[in-house]
């Protein structure tokens, strides 16, 4: 069996009995140790680039952010951050080497403390926020329609993809790909709900499908130019066949924000 599902049929199954039997917080822990060593493997790319960043204090910032998110809410995620902001260019003035890199380290771990942060904040509060069983089944719902749409791109792609879709950023990405990766993305929505028995209008599921089909090909684009700039095809090779954590999390931390968006404003989530 190719690396990339034998990966996929161990990880699956472990984290969907994460999110089923084990109370929200099981979640978070998983999303807070993906989301660091997601975070750790972006600043080890921008080293390999020759940027001057460190890796402890951008990650220790990271696990305050979070810690601060799940347990104080969005005004806490903001007290971190806003903390961040003022701690890391004065750390900068503690390196040796400084004022050479200044500039390009203090924005390459804020922008790993702020992007990761908070979309991992907001991926742990789809779970955490909506009372159960509605949050446990919601965050199925979310997981499925990702990997579905991003299987879906993948296999398409694969077997009928011609027109590439971004040939500088991602040249297997084609058109075709993405097609297949919406088709697939609404279909799983819509499975998921009636599989999950989700308490959620027909309106609201395939506004949420809509939202991933989209978003989630663009986190996956925005990591791909980073890798690009950083000459590296693989974030890591921690999960054989699929890269490292970032490669697996860049398209959930993007989409969950707006996805978290979008029930607070049509009132699904108050």
């Amino acid at each position: 069996m190719p690396a990339r599902e034998s990966v996929a049929l161990v990880a699956i199954p472990l984290l969907l009995a994460v999110i089923i039997w084990l109370p929200p917080w099981g979640l978070l822990v998983g999303v807070g140790a993906a989301a660091l060593l997601a975070g750790d493997e972006l600043l080890t790319m921008a080293r390999h680039r020759g940027a001057p960043c460190g890796r402890g204090v951008p990650l220790i910032l990271l696990a305050v952010a979070l810690a601060a998110a799940w347990t104080g809410g969005s005004r806490w995620l903001l007290v971190a951050l806003a903390a961040a902001i003022l701690v890391v260019p004065t750390l900068q003035l503690l390196a040796p080497n400084r004022p050479d890199g200044a500039l390009a380290g203090a924005a390459i771990a804020l922008f790993t403390v702020a992007y990761i942060g908070l979309g991992a904040a907001c991926l742990g509060w789809l779970r955490q926020w909506p009372p159960d069983p509605w949050g446990e089944r919601f965050i199925l719902l979310f997981l499925a329609t990702i990997w579905a749409g991003d299987s879906g791109a993948y296999y398409v792609g694969k077997g009928f993809g011609r027109h590439k879709m971004s040939p500088r950023i991602s040249p297997n990405k084609t058109w075709e790909g993405l097609t297949g990766g919406i088709v697939t993305s609404f279909a799983a929505a819509a499975l998921a709900r009636t599989a999950f028995g989700l308490d959620l209008a027909w309106s609201h599921t395939f506004a949420v499908a809509a939202i991933l089909a989209v978003a989630a090909p663009v986190g996956d684009l925005i990591e791909s130019a980073l890798k690009r700039d950083t000459r590296v095809k693989d974030s890591s090779a921690l999960l054989p066949g699929h890269g490292g954590f970032l490669d697996r999390t860049d398209s959930l931390f993007y989409s969950a924000p707006l996805v978290l968006a979008y029930l607070l404003l049509v009132g699904v989530i108050r």
